[in-house]
């Protein structure tokens, strides 16, 4: 990635999803297959795809399931600037197998600027679009706005009528 470059959603949650299987696999290396749940996941591809290429085989009925607890980004808005967003990309796993729960989990956060949200969002993908909150509120909106468009409003009424009085 070029300097300057903001990494992409996907990106980033490929790099987590890896992270966290990698997080996984170093304690529990005697699960030779594995069932990922939930089926219907919106990331169940990625995770399988790095379940797969760890050499794990993937079946409906294994002795240890890799539960998707979270694999999403998120935006907030940023505390100083208006113009910019706090992303943050979560990738959280559970492994249920016999001896208890181990969870694995991989975070990432940045500020981005709103102008940059097309660049970093696959619009087709529910995995890679999150909501994104409005603008906060300032000055101009709640004071100077208003006064300039009852001010607009009146000085065309005025004018309307002065003109139709000659």
């Amino acid at each position: 990635m070029a300097p300057g470059q903001v990494p992409t959603n996907f990106s980033l949650l490929d790099s987590l999803s890896t992270q966290a299987v990698s997080q996984l696999l170093q304690h529990h290396l005697l699960c030779d297959s594995v069932t990922i749940v939930p089926l219907d996941a919106v990331a169940r591809w990625l995770i399988v795809e790095k379940w797969k290429a760890a050499g794990k085989e993937i079946t409906p009925a294994a002795p240890c399931t890799v539960a998707i607890a979270d694999c999403t980004i998120r935006y907030a808005l940023h505390a100083t600037e208006r113009d910019s967003l706090q992303r943050q990309a979560r990738v959280e796993l559970r492994l249920l197998w016999a001896w208890g729960v181990h969870r694995a989990v991989a975070v990432y956060h940045d500020t981005i600027a709103r102008s940059d949200l097309a660049a970093v969002e696959l619009p087709r993908s529910e995995l890679t679009t999150s909501p994104v909150p409005p603008p906060p509120r300032s000055v101009w909106d709640d004071l100077v706005e208003p006064v300039v468009i009852v001010a607009s409003v009146a000085t065309t009424l005025l004018l309307l009528f002065t003109a139709r009085t000659r």
